[in-house]
């Protein structure tokens, strides 16, 4: 599959021709898409790259354990070589519009994935958050 249209409609296009390891994470992502269930796959082509971390972001459940189950990591980095290099965790952290219940939702589908709190430093940065219930809940997962 050539991902590189969809990288250039996208904004992308110089990372996709210049990062290797950029591409292999688009290309991948957008093939995890185009394998979701069949009422999923206008939802996940809606989102920008990458897909998991802007359903994270929306907390959106079935979309997010979609595309896990897909098989996008759990602590898949985007390799966009800015601030937003960071996994979906760190994301769903800065997801200031979401509740907790959603919070802890979608961070329940990431980590049962297998995320790691550690990566990115996640626990820390949402120790420093201000929604403490969710960062008592990552905490204590930790814990299990």
């Amino acid at each position: 599959m050539d991902a590189l249209p969809k990288a250039i409609a996208l904004g992308w296009g110089k990372l996709y021709m210049t990062v290797p390891e950029f591409r292999e994470a688009f290309r991948h992502a957008m093939s995890a898409v185009d394998r979701l269930p069949p009422k999923l796959v206008e939802r996940g082509r809606s989102l920008d790259f990458p897909p998991l971390h802007h359903a994270c972001l929306r907390g959106d459940v079935e979309l997010v354990r979609g595309l896990l189950e897909a098989g996008i990591g759990p602590n898949s980095y985007p390799f966009t070589e800015d601030e937003t290099d960071e996994p979906p965790l760190i994301w769903l952290i800065t997801a200031d519009t979401l509740n907790t219940d959603t919070k802890v939702a979608v961070a329940s589908l990431l980590l049962e994935f297998g995320a790691d709190v550690e990566e990115g430093e996640a626990l820390a940065f949402a120790m420093q958050s201000s929604d403490e219930a969710f960062a008592k809940y990552l905490r204590d997962a930790t814990q299990r």
